[in-house]
């Protein structure tokens, strides 16, 4: 999932991120956080580049997402629509963690 990272920038690339309704719900929890400069994506290439303060989001509050993101990645590795309800319920547990950003 994530090609590219260095502090305050990080690109993921997905099929799961090929999906507009998953794709709009990240998009609104990431923007509710002060930290988050900028968002962008791309449904057709299924990427999405977060641009994000690195003083406001350290890396130790990056750390606690890792096992999220494996969970995440377990079930979004081999994507279909019969999947997005399970994966919306998940961004509910990442948008409880991005509100204490």
């Amino acid at each position: 999932m994530v090609t590219s990272y260095f502090p305050g920038r990080i690109r993921l690339r997905a099929e799961v991120f090929k999906d507009s309704v998953i794709v709009e719900r990240c998009l609104a929890i990431l923007k509710q956080s002060d930290a988050v400069k900028n968002v962008e994506n791309n449904l057709r290439t299924g990427s999405v580049l977060l641009e994000y303060d690195e003083e406001r989001v350290p890396m130790d509050k990056l750390k606690p997402l890792k096992p999220f993101f494996e969970k995440l990645r377990s079930v979004a590795i081999v994507y279909t629509s019969k999947k997005q309800k399970e994966i919306l319920d998940m961004l509910d547990e990442f948008d409880a963690i991005v509100k204490t950003w």
